[in-house]
């Protein structure tokens, strides 16, 4: 009975325009794998990207300088037409970072905020590209999945502290949400590996993957001394405030999924 109550707290009135946004944005993002077409998910990951490239900036303390969302630009052209859009990346920095020591400006505040949505984006393309939208849908629900899970199940069951980098964390919401990521992961991953084992240590590797995409995010709005990575979606703050968990889980899903592939 207890249990029921926290639950009911959760949805209580000052959730609503949360789950409002919530809506809408799964909403959206239902109709998009639906139609399913590779220049309209291109165009919509490329507004995101910007969006959170403009908020990473800000996490990082700098101005949204043209040059940056230039470089962006061009890469996220690239990744449309190249065969392997992770050479986009690697050639993009390499150009970066040499124009950042030609400058004398260069330092790991100038490259971070760019390589943290860049890298993660050009992967969830990478893996909207070999695994089509199915692999796209995997991604999306195991990281939801964990991030509603360790949220549910920390409301409910959470006593211990995770880590002090995110003190409403708890280990109990943290395992749950790992649980029900890997559950949900094992059964759409087993499509893409040999057998249900490496389905099931894909889906493990991104749901651990999804946590600590969330716990990066919230250190980076500690050390910002910021509550939220932006404004732009009502209850939920930014859109790193949404994606995070997923930008790390893309590198992960990509990894893993690369290592099966190649063995």
């Amino acid at each position: 009975m207890q249990f029921l109550h926290r639950i009911k707290d959760v949805f209580r009135s000052p959730n609503r325009q949360r789950y409002i946004t919530a809506i809408l944005f799964v909403g959206m993002l239902a109709l998009i794998l639906l139609i399913n077409d590779r220049f309209l998910v291109w165009g919509v990951l490329g507004a995101l990207f910007l969006l959170s490239l403009k908020e990473s900036l800000g996490l990082f303390g700098l101005r949204s300088a043209l040059h940056y969302y230039i470089v962006a630009g061009l890469i996220w052209l690239g990744v449309y037409f190249v065969a392997k859009p992770l050479y986009c990346v690697l050639a993009a920095l390499i150009a970066y970072a040499s124009y950042l020591a030609y400058s004398k400006r260069i330092s790991p505040k100038a490259l971070l905020p760019f390589i943290y949505p860049t890298l993660p984006f050009v992967c969830i393309w990478v893996v909207y590209v070999d695994f089509e939208r199915l692999g796209l849908l995997a991604l999306i629900l195991v990281a939801a999945c964990t991030d509603t899970g360790a949220y549910f199940g920390g409301k409910a069951f959470g006593r211990t502290p995770f880590c002090l980098t995110s003190p409403n964390k708890t280990v109990e919401g943290v395992i749950i949400g790992i649980l029900c990521g890997v559950i949900v992961g094992s059964i759409f991953y087993v499509g893409f590996t040999p057998n249900f084992l490496f389905g099931f240590v894909c889906a493990f590797v991104v749901s651990v993957s999804a946590v600590f995409g969330d716990l990066f995010e919230s250190y980076l709005k500690r050390e910002a001394n910021l509550k939220d990575s932006g404004k732009i979606l009502p209850g939920h703050g930014g859109m790193l405030d949404r994606l995070d968990a997923i930008l790390f889980a893309a590198i992960a899903m990509l990894f893993v999924l690369s290592f099966v592939h190649l063995n």
